[in-house]
């Protein structure tokens, strides 16, 4: 076996397992002192979009937001957030002041903070990767996705070190698009869809609560299950309108493309 052409494929195989470690690891966990909310494991699951779509679960269930015209949502104007609803239940609601697509709630920055603090909880809590640790490790994949045009360009002899170069490149691309859970995180979410296995058939009249949980949980699958006319008519796991929309007359109302900072809170 040609042994010359090792340098590359060797080099990827060091980052990608350095690579690995960091983007496993996710540091020294802190003791969170309280648990888990619903849309903490929304975060868990499925990142700011994830809770995002729990907290507005988490509102429709109170009853302080409803669907609205053509796949919107809107606010119920005497049904506030009860006392312990989560910062991003909270935060959506304040900018609810017109009927918009819910993904648009993301566009304010009240929200955005609201999802922040969320996500920098269980970075500290060592469930989620940091985004310093993130750009760490997506710097040193960079240099693997040349390790095999750079095999096949040394011309070696033994095919088997650009085999190995490819899996490199493989390896590495699995970790880029890996979801944000620590390998501590993915097992706390395992081990909760375990145990909350009977949310799934927890319905709107009998048990919110599990409900929502659910959400948090299974994502799409339960609210298409457990939460179809809400999801469908709100527009819940659809894309935004590309062109703001507008109805005129009597009630008429109007939906922009962007949000506009803090206002509305």
């Amino acid at each position: 076996m040609d042994l010359t052409g090792w340098v590359p494929t060797g080099v990827a195989w060091c980052l990608v397992l350095l690579a690995g470690v960091l983007r496993l690891g996710g540091g020294r966990a802190r003791p969170r002192g309280k648990a888990l909310l619903p849309v903490d494991v929304g975060m868990l699951r499925g990142g700011s979009r994830g809770a995002a779509q729990t907290a507005l679960a988490e509102l429709y269930l109170v009853g302080a937001v409803e669907a609205g015209f053509r796949q919107t949502v809107r606010g119920v104007v005497d049904r506030l957030p009860p006392h312990g609803s989560s910062a991003v239940a909270r935060a959506q609601y304040a900018v609810l002041y017109r009927q918009m697509h819910p993904r648009r709630l993301r566009d304010y920055e009240r929200v955005g903070d609201a999802l922040a603090q969320t996500a920098r909880e269980l970075e500290r809590a060592g469930l989620l990767v940091s985004a310093k640790r993130r750009w760490a490790v997506r710097a040193l994949l960079l240099p693997v996705f040349a390790a095999a045009p750079v095999q096949a360009a040394s011309g070696g002899r033994a095919a088997v070190w650009l085999w190995l170069a490819l899996l490199a490149d493989v390896a590495a691309v699995a970790l880029w698009v890996r979801p944000r859970r620590t390998s501590r995180g993915a097992a706390l979410l395992a081990r909760l869809r375990l145990d909350h296995a009977g949310t799934r058939r927890a319905t709107e009249q009998g048990d919110p609560g599990a409900l929502l949980l659910s959400v948090a949980l299974f994502g799409a699958p339960a609210l298409r299950a457990q939460l179809p006319r809400f999801t469908e008519e709100s527009g819940l796991l659809t894309r935004p309108p590309r062109v703001p929309m507008e109805r005129s007359g009597r009630g008429g109302w109007h939906e922009t493309s962007g949000g506009c900072g803090g206002c509305g809170g």
